[in-house]
């Protein structure tokens, strides 16, 4: 984190989005980038080749999280209504298991059910995992079987294909939920780095442009800049020329007054 102490009597400080605020950082940068390269070669900034790189950087970092979490909440729901469908085929599975073998009841076994062996009672599966279990052996045990003998409710085709679209979206939920994970650590670390160049570039501006002060003209390379207005106690308090975030989500040049011990704490 850089802190640029360059105009200690100014009224005004610079605020910055926060490394949390994706979206705003790469629109800020963007912004910089865009309005610096209009001007004269000899005014750019010697940060915009930093801030390129940078955006070159952090911009497929959030895309990608975008694209993978898009791909987790899609395959969340539809994992979903697979498992309220599996439980009810699970159900009629159960019902017509339960009809066919009234007499012989530990047979079920064969088509996955768990026996309760002291009242000999067919169990229902009460998980997912048990549920997806006793499909897998129910397809096993029909296919196994001439093909007049098999159970046409449910139709076995559908319990195929149920069984192999709950494991095909769950693993697609898996995966998107580990590339998310994987990188989150480059994403947080790259736009942290963004934060810290955008705060420098604050700094190099005032001094080549602006003669040591802050000025609302540095609005036009994306910053925000905030008005520093006499409080009760005769020090600074903070209020926004410009709209600007809720001041939590904000990273903030602070080149106006060192701030007090209150502040710090």
């Amino acid at each position: 984190m850089h802190t640029i102490f360059l105009d200690a009597n100014s009224p005004y400080h610079v605020g910055i989005p926060s490394a949390e605020q994706w979206p705003e950082l790469i629109d800020t940068t963007q912004t910089f980038v865009t309005y610096d390269q209009s001007l004269p070669p000899e005014r750019q900034s010697p940060y915009t080749r930093h801030l390129i790189a940078m955006l070159n950087i952090c911009v497929p970092l959030y895309e990608t999280y975008e694209s993978s979490e898009s791909q987790r909440t899609i395959a969340s729901e539809t994992v979903k209504r697979l498992e309220a469908q599996l439980t009810r085929l699970t159900r009629q599975i159960h019902h017509v298991i339960k009809g066919a073998l009234f007499e012989t009841p530990e047979q079920a076994e064969e088509w996955g059910f768990q026996i309760r062996q002291s009242s000999q009672t067919i169990l229902m599966p009460r998980s997912t995992k048990e549920r997806l279990a006793l499909l897998k052996k129910y397809i096993a045990q029909e296919e196994s079987r001439p093909a007049a003998e098999r159970f046409t409710i449910p139709n076995l085709e559908t319990v195929k294909r149920l069984h192999a679209d709950l494991i095909t979206h769950r693993a697609t939920r898996r995966s998107s939920r580990d590339r998310r994970k994987s990188s989150r650590a480059a994403r947080d670390e790259a736009f942290a780095q963004l934060v810290d160049w955008l705060r420098m570039a604050a700094g190099h501006l005032m001094l080549d442009h602006f003669n040591h002060k802050i000025s609302f003209e540095m609005q036009q390379w994306g910053y925000i800049v905030i008005e520093r207005q006499s409080g009760r106690n005769g020090r600074s308090e903070e209020s926004s020329v410009e709209p600007a975030p809720p001041e939590p989500a904000e990273s903030e040049v602070d080149v106006g007054v060192e701030p007090d011990d209150e502040d710090k704490k």
